[in-house]
């Protein structure tokens, strides 16, 4: 134990010993502070619009009440595309809900497709398209690119950093004509590339965790533990691979010039061929129906259900002879035709619109089969996921989005066709919206990535060390 002891307390000085030590510690505080500074700056950002829209709802809720009192007691006569009495007025815009996606406590690790997807979804009787809903301008290189936060810097830049100071760390002892006296001494390869391993492991992830700690401390308003205590063992077990495939290389007993090449290129087949080629394949093998086309087919689909308002109109009432309003029916009541025709328009657009989302899962379901060919794929979907701006959760909103709508809509629909009125206690009754979050939390999001990486890293190190085992493959010997 004490020699084990002396063995790790020199190699830590050896290795603060030499410079590009110091410039990666620096380029690790530096990036992890950025990083996470940015996430923070999305979250809050998505925190500001979801209580912009709560405010906003509930002052315009006020506002309703007091004009329908009004029209009630015959104080107001407004038109009657403000009326908010009439419940297609009130299903539209004028008495629209915000379906909106709380930010998550972990958030500011990583943006993922916080940036694609909005958290607030305005909900009426004409539709409810999380994806839709963006109403600002980003710039498409920008998305496409993604920001730099703590995600990319962990699964993209890391990896670099850590194989700067470990592409030698056998080859420079070859060189110098050390390893020679270290294997002269009453002590294992094993043990020696070991204890190099264990420090340059150690060093890294102490630097990674501390900075992100006192980040998170800075530019967030508190720290999410068990998500951390979760997201701390993804990072360790995404170190080790790299830095057991350092030790791998190493053992193959070639110089430091061909170790750092070869890790190069590991790096570009593990960090960027193989996700690229994932993506590729899952858009060529489940190509996605271009928005455009959805919108240009949204829009003849109008023009047509418009022109045979009249039949859609008299079939719906022939469906439904209970929502008939007494009297004559006029059929060229312009609310009640709208959304007849609106109606009319999501049903034969369900379709397309449920083939489009088809191919979204499809896609998914294609990159999440394949992310196993490469650790950096399985470590980014778990960072995303545990920081509540994965697949996962996202896919939640949407479902919750969409059964909200046809709450909405369901609510509202014999109202229009009956011709009816609402009153101010009827507010009470809207439906409302709430987002539940999956039980399972962190754990469940954690869990698959946490396997795949020990397996991972597993399987390097255990080659890396048999090909140090002694009296075997001597390469590596001088």
């Amino acid at each position: 134990m004490n020699g084990s002891g002396a063995m790790l307390r020199h190699e830590f000085r050896m290795l603060l010993a030499d410079r590009i030590v110091w410039v990666v510690a620096a380029a690790i505080l530096l990036l992890t502070g950025y990083s996470v500074q940015v996430g923070a700056a999305a979250a809050d950002h998505q925190r500001t619009q979801v209580e912009q829209a709560v405010d906003e709802e509930r002052e315009r809720y006020a506002g309703l009440r007091e004009t329908m009192t009004s029209v009630h007691q015959g104080e107001v006569s407004p038109s009657p595309f403000q009326d908010p009495t009439r419940p297609y007025v009130m299903g539209r815009a004028r008495g629209q809900r915000f379906a909106v996606l709380p930010v998550n406590g972990f958030q500011a690790t990583a943006v993922g497709q916080s940036d694609l997807i909005p958290p607030v979804v305005p909900v009426l009787l004409d539709g409810a398209d999380p994806r839709g809903a963006r109403e600002e301008i980003e710039n498409p290189v920008h998305l496409l690119a993604g920001p730099l936060d703590l995600a990319f810097l962990i699964t993209f830049l890391l990896p670099l950093l850590a194989l700067a100071i470990s592409f030698d760390l056998l080859s420079r002892e070859r060189e110098q004509g050390t390893l020679a006296l270290l294997l002269s001494q009453p002590v294992s390869a094993r043990r020696i590339v070991a204890a190099k391993l264990l420090v340059r492991w150690g060093l890294l992830m102490g630097l990674v965790a501390v900075a992100t700690l006192l980040s998170l401390l800075l530019f967030t308003t508190g720290i999410a533990w068990q998500p951390f205590l979760f997201w701390g063992i993804i990072v360790a077990l995404y170190l080790g691979f790299w830095i057991g495939l350092a030790a791998l290389v190493n053992a193959t007993g070639r110089e430091s010039a061909r170790n750092a090449v070869a890790l190069a290129f590991l790096w570009l087949v593990f960090v960027i061929v193989i996700p690229a080629g994932v993506q590729i394949s899952a858009a060529f093998l489940h190509p996605v129906p271009s928005r455009a086309e959805l919108v240009a087919l949204e829009r003849e689909e109008v023009r047509q259900v418009q022109e045979e308002a009249s039949a859609v109109l008299a079939r719906y009432y022939d469906d439904h002879p209970e929502l008939l309003p007494e009297g004559s029916v006029d059929e060229v009541d312009f609310q009640t035709r709208a959304f007849a025709v609106n109606q009319e328009v999501q049903t034969r657009l369900r379709p397309v619109r449920e083939n489009h989302r088809e191919a979204l899962r499809a896609q998914q379901d294609w990159i999440r089969t394949l992310r196993w060919l490469s650790p950096t794929l399985v470590t980014h979907e778990a960072l995303i996921e545990l920081a509540g701006t994965g697949d996962a959760r996202f896919g939640a909103f949407e479902a919750a989005v969409d059964r909200f709508h046809r709450e909405w809509v369901g609510f509202f629909e014999p109202l229009i066709y009956t011709d009816s009125r609402l009153t101010p206690e009827d507010l009470d009754r809207l439906p409302v919206w709430t987002f539940e979050e999956s039980s399972s939390g962190a754990a469940h999001a954690a869990a698959p990535g946490i396997l795949g990486l020990l397996l991972f890293s597993a399987l390097v190190l255990g080659i890396a060390m048999r090909l140090l085992r002694d009296g075997g493959d001597r390469r590596w010997t001088p």
